[in-house]
């Protein structure tokens, strides 16, 4: 059987016959899976890798991640952007002693070669599998893997005995076709809680298979990219046209027209072809070509966008629905703003509202630090109108939004118009009176804009001193409307963090009843604490089933005020520096979503967090008045 090792003091081993670079992720926003490869070069540079062979582009997975990859599964290492070309680690499988790699198994402790205790090799040492989910079908990969003709019985709760080391997958679910447990889905490699005493084996029958198949199909993506760069044997030419830049390259129609990525490319039987691309995207039409021989590609921030464009040119739907799902997992890694507005703007010109909500979303949740970077000045007055109309804005106060948009106006020269527009979005009624006097001595917008200022501090006032049943009856405000409820203002007066690794977990902290200067004297006594587990949820008084922990509890001790309400909402914080989700705190408790979306009970955080885990989390107060039109009890 090809493959197949034996070790001397185990029974079976098995090294798979097909390495594959492949590793299936839920994305944001598009509901389905997408194939890729994640590595980390020497500077922690991440790109990812489409690898669509076989029409294995994009896997209709359900949950859970695939194994089969290069580096840590379900890990994103850290990213900074770089001038220089990202590697990207695209050897086999690491091997371990005696050429064992990761993925081989091996069945120990049963009387006879076909039976025993399951464990898989990986990162240098052999573990286990837990029987949770494990079924006949997951027992089938491993038994025809090590060459025997099916499977007679999958067994649980360590039935040749407990093993040794590490858990290496839990929640394994395999469609029966995989070559190894590793390219089944699971909770990825040593993310268990689960002991030895649940360690899964199998019975194989004693006939082996008698077909030994030798499947050398990996090498065929190197090897047409070898045809390919040869630049040899062409019946196809194609000219790259650019404002200012050219580029010429040579094709082989025979092995085009067997890709339907490809067939986009020349729509009428001819032997030249002419593509007309954006300047900065002529050095990618090589890897572009490249990829409709091989069918693999790497992807990065720097040229995501001009692979989905040539894809969306040319039909290639799978790299274009690749390069889709990449956005929100590449747009938090440029910590200078530059990428999620540049593909903002090219959002808008290629007229794709996804994008346009990825992007919008994620400076949204990060304004605060938008504000603070160099590219401040340059954000849209359009974008900055679309930003200030939404709710869960993220930023430390109404007051810290209007100097930020007067430092935006400074350095961009905005017009009149664009000022007001923008000025008439800001929430003056959630700044306190002591802010208000003084915006007419701090902001230069103040001077040119006097009036409205005056106005939209009056209306500010009022609501800070005149009971809102008053102002309902005689003033006929709406307010339930936005300028009267807060933003997510993390500033300490209204929020309090915790993290998942401190000592103590919890966190006591006052906030104002009210934004109102009404409510100064009035305060409300808040508890924030992490709760992992089941037991630390009955710990700390918060009910919780089996399946809702880690989440995060929030409650009050002070009396209910029957005239205001709450929206609180929890921000979940990836690597301290942007905010990857937000989850609403519904009856006390806010779930976590799965930080790199590897969980099947939970959803996925909106933008995955590379470490694989929330830094910390941070609970935002948020009362309004509670009218007959509030919409909220």
């Amino acid at each position: 059987m090809v493959g197949l090792q034996r070790d001397p003091a185990k029974p079976s081993v098995v090294a798979p016959g097909r390495t594959r670079c492949c590793q299936a992720r839920p994305w944001p926003l598009y509901g389905s899976y997408g194939c890729g490869c994640w590595s980390q070069g020497p500077k922690g540079v991440t790109p990812l890798r489409m690898d669509g062979w076989l029409g294995r582009t994009l896997l209709p997975l359900q949950k859970h991640v695939t194994l089969r990859s290069v580096g840590r599964p379900g890990h994103y290492p850290s990213w900074r952007p770089s001038a220089q070309p990202a590697p990207l680690l695209t050897s086999a499988l690491p091997r371990g002693p005696a050429g064992v790699k990761d993925g081989d198994m091996r069945l120990a402790g049963g009387e006879a070669d076909n039976e025993g205790r399951v464990e898989i090799f990986y990162s240098g040492q052999w573990g286990t599998v837990c029987d949770s989910l494990w079924d006949l079908t997951d027992a089938s990969v491993v038994c025809r893997a090590l060459g025997f003709r099916n499977v007679t019985k999958a067994l649980g709760g360590a039935a040749f005995g407990p093993g040794s080391g590490p858990i290496m997958l839990d929640e394994v679910e395999c469609e029966g076709t995989e070559l190894s447990l590793a390219d089944c889905r699971s909770l990825g490699w040593m993310q268990s809680d689960c002991g030895h005493n649940e360690d899964a084996s199998v019975i194989c029958t004693k006939e082996t298979r008698g077909v030994h198949t030798l499947d050398l199909s990996g090498e065929l993506p190197e090897a047409l990219e070898r045809i390919f760069e040869s630049q040899t044997g062409c019946d196809l030419f194609i000219q790259v046209k650019a404002k200012e830049d050219e580029l010429g390259l040579c094709a082989h129609k025979l092995i085009l027209s067997a890709n339907p990525e490809a067939h986009g490319l020349w729509k009428e039987p001819s032997s030249r072809v002419t593509m007309e691309v954006d300047a900065e995207c002529v050095p990618v039409v090589r890897d572009y070509i490249r990829y409709l021989y091989s069918r693999r590609v790497d992807v990065s921030l720097a040229s995501v966008q001009c692979f989905h464009q040539l894809a969306s040119a040319y039909g290639a739907q799978q790299l274009q629905s690749f390069c889709a799902h990449l956005f929100a997992v590449l747009i938090p890694q440029d910590r200078s703003f530059r990428a999620p507005l540049d593909l903002y703007a090219y959002a808008l010109a290629s007229r794709d509202p996804v994008l346009e909500e990825v992007c919008v979303q994620f400076l949204t949740w990060n304004f605060e630090a938008l504000t603070q970077a160099e590219a401040w000045p340059s954000v849209p007055a359009a974008l900055l109108h679309s930003l200030l109309a939404r709710s869960e804005l993220v930023v430390s106060s109404e007051l810290a939004l209007l100097a930020a948009l007067d430092v935006w106006s400074r350095e961009r020269g905005a017009s009149h118009g664009e000022v007001e527009g923008l000025v008439e979005k800001v929430r003056f009624p959630m700044m306190p009176p002591r802010d208000l006097f003084q915006l007419q001595f701090n902001l230069s917008l103040y001077r040119s804009h006097e009036a409205l200022f005056q106005r939209k501090t009056l209306q500010a006032l009022e609501f800070h001193t005149v009971p809102f049943q008053l102002l309902a009856q005689y003033r006929g405000l709406n307010l339930s409307g936005d300028a009267y409820r807060p933003r997510l203002y993390t500033s300490p007066r209204w929020s309090a963090n915790q993290t998942a690794s401190a000592y103590s977990p919890y966190e006591s902290f006052r906030t104002p009843k009210h934004p109102s200067f009404l409510f100064q004297d009035s305060s409300v006594s808040w508890s924030f604490v992490y709760l992992p587990t089941v037991q630390s949820c009955w710990n700390y008084g918060f009910s919780c089933s089996p399946d809702e922990p880690p989440l995060l509890g929030l409650s009050k001790t002070s009396s209910l005020d029957p005239t205001i309400g709450y929206e609180n909402k929890a921000l979940m914080l990836c690597e301290g520096s942007f905010v990857a989700d937000i989850a609403a705190f519904k009856d006390t408790k806010a779930l976590i979503p799965s930080a790199l979306g590897t969980n099947s009970s939970r959803s996925a955080a909106f933008f995955p967090c590379p470490a694989g885990f929330f830094s910390s989390f941070q609970a935002v107060i948020r009362p309004f008045y509670l009218t007959n039109s509030s919409g909220v009890d």
